[in-house]
């Protein structure tokens, strides 16, 4: 249960909002020590509820690792000569302590804070563990957990005989043998975040995070991931092209693709080869650094993506519908009227929608060339009868002779709302949907029709499953706080399914290093969060209030090494809300091995 020789004294402790108690334990120093002992490390201290028949011990989790050399008091104060040997000293009682303390001056101070559960032993049969019964003990002996019991701790609410659809997120960031689990529903359905500053990793982090779940789900799983900067081709290379996910790239505007690559995929006229589109492409991706030796592999893997029709293209005309035309700010007025006018305006249309689709679905029906063309002769009839607004309907009228036009053009490569939202509801199989475009705002408006025609699918069906997560890289991007524009279209869908999506199946997931912008309603929201490195104290802050952990357990963080992760959940994880530092794998390594198992270099 403990890790042998290694015991420390219970010095102190005092009340603290976020984590209910915060305790300070002094462990002596040695060189083993210091090295067993780090951020994350699980400890067990006897409490008040331990009788002659029961010992209970409190497990409490280490926050902060400091070691400190009591004869120079914590600084340089004081006579330089003095200091400096007093220093010099000091260095030598690191270096001469490996296994056993010989010094009282040197000591590891450590604060801690509780897990809310305790180790119950009694004095015949095995230990069990269980919820805090009640504090521990100031003065008593202080245990380290070893690997065993580490990892019965950090999984304790999850019970792996019974719940299966589960994955392995990462380890504990000191200790390789302790696997921490994630309930792959409930981190995707009552939402996720990461935050971290620029280099820690998010999208490394990402992408193994999709391909975890894809691999260990044994429930269907939809992702839908919005692709602001185009990196994600590379990083999710081996899901959009995996047998077991229908993983697919969709492209909004003509102007996303290179124009050859665009006629290639869908059959035009003029279209290059399959190596020259392919080569398109590869200039076109970006290439994580660690990845560059096999910058080859990754070609003919891109090379595949084309050939097998991964990539698509999202059919503009064909999936606009009646409703989002006439009566949605999607195609605005030609002039800004206010007030009882615009109920004028609107009951014109009415009018000639009543003669052209009576008793239709506004909202279901879809255009053709034909029913464009039919709508835009019985408005320009109905204006020429009334003509005092004439000149508002101009840009209406132009939209809708283009899509007499565009309405019946198809694509080999095209694929509309409706198809998305099919695959979307398709229970037979997973789907990762990685959305490109090169135009931001086209992205952010994109995700706002997605998701509201899923949302209102979803709502009027009844439906619940299979599950569905929006996930946004850049998320500043695409929820900001007082946003207008488009950055509202996509804050106003965000918060919908942040809000109400997950009595639906519906979740999101953010990742970002700009966490000030966020919209704080949102920010609420998910109810899983992995943080890194956040040098900016206002976004510190922010972290602290919208999850309640407190500064002192945000700056561990500091420490951090790439790809390690303070984990925090609510639902997902063993230990509830309690901050677990992890270390998660790499995901360019596991794209290099699978490139080398599939597509060895040529």
């Amino acid at each position: 249960m403990f890790v042998p020789d290694m015991e420390g004294t219970l010095m102190e402790l005092a009340e603290a909002p976020e984590t209910r108690y915060r305790y300070v334990v002094w462990f002596d120093y040695t060189r083993r020590a210091i090295n067993e002992i780090q951020d994350g490390t699980l400890l067990a201290a006897p409490n008040f509820a331990g009788d002659p028949s029961t010992r209970r011990y409190s497990v409490l989790e280490v926050a902060t690792v400091l070691p400190t050399h009591y004869a120079l008091q914590g600084n340089a104060g004081g006579y330089p000569g003095f200091v400096v040997e007093a220093a010099r000293s000091a260095a030598q009682d690191w270096e001469i302590q490996d296994t056993e303390a010989t010094e009282d001056t040197t000591k590891i101070r450590l604060v801690a804070i509780p897990t809310n559960l305790e180790i119950i032993e009694p004095l015949s049969g095995e230990p069990t563990i269980g919820p805090e019964s009640n504090i521990a003990m100031v003065g008593a002996r202080v245990r380290i957990l070893d690997s065993d019991y580490a990892n019965r701790i950090a999984n304790h609410g999850i019970d792996r005989e019974r719940e299966t659809n589960l994955t392995v997120i990462g380890t504990m960031a000191r200790d390789d043998q302790v696997e921490i689990l994630l309930r792959i529903e409930e981190l995707y359905r009552t939402h996720f975040a990461i935050f971290g500053f620029t280099g820690v990793g998010k999208s490394n982090l990402l992408s193994t995070i999709v391909a975890r779940v894809l691999d260990d789900a044994t429930e269907p799983l939809k992702l839908i991931f919005f692709d602001l900067m185009s990196e994600y081709t590379v990083l999710l290379l081996d899901q959009l092209l995996g047998d077991r996910v229908s993983g697919r790239i969709l492209t909004l505007g003509r102007h996303t693709l290179p124009e050859g690559l665009f006629k290639f995929i869908n059959g035009q006229d003029g279209a290059p080869t399959l190596d020259e589109a392919a080569r398109q492409l590869v200039r076109y991706s970006l290439f994580p650094k660690a990845l560059t030796r096999h910058k080859r592999q990754i070609a003919f893997k891109l090379r595949d993506l084309v050939a097998h029709q991964r990539i698509l293209y999202f059919q503009e005309a064909q999936s606009l519908t009646v409703y989002e035309l006439f009566f949605t700010d999607r195609t605005p007025w030609n002039k800004d009227r206010r007030g009882p006018n615009i109920a004028k305006r609107l009951e014109v249309i009415k009018q000639v929608l009543k003669t052209v689709l009576p008793g239709g679905d506004y909202k279901q029906t879809t255009f053709t060339s034909n029913l464009a063309r039919r709508i835009r002769q019985g408005l320009a009839g109905a204006l020429e009868r009334d003509g005092a607004f004439q000149e508002d309907y101009l840009l209406i009228l132009a939209k809708l002779e283009e899509l007499e036009t565009t309405a019946n053009e198809t694509f080999a490569a095209g694929v509309t709302l409706r198809e998305i939202v099919d695959d979307l509801n398709d229970r037979s199989h997973s789907s990762l949907w990685v959305i490109q475009a090169h135009n931001p705002h086209e992205l952010r408006a994109f995700s706002k029709r997605l998701g509201e025609a899923l949302y209102e699918q979803r709502r009027l069906g009844g439906l619940i499953d299979p599950l569905v997560s929006f996930v946004f890289d850049e998320a500043d991007e695409f929820i900001r706080r007082d946003a207008t524009g488009s950055y509202a279209e996509s804050a106003e869908i965000a918060q919908t399914l942040a809000r109400r999506g997950r009595k639906f199946g519906l979740g999101i997931g953010i990742a970002t290093q700009r966490i000030r912008y966020l919209d704080t309603n949102i920010m609420a929201q998910p109810h899983t969060y992995f943080i890194s490195k956040l040098p900016r104290q206002s976004d510190r802050q922010v972290v602290a209030e919208a999850f309640g952990v407190s500064e002192e357990l945000l700056n561990q963080t500091f420490k951090f090494k790439k790809g390690q992760w303070l984990l925090i959940s609510h639902d997902a994880t063993g230990l509830e809300a309690i901050p677990i530092p992890i270390k998660t794998p790499d995901a360019n390594l596991r794209l290099a091995e699978w490139l080398n198992r599939t597509s060895p270099e040529r």
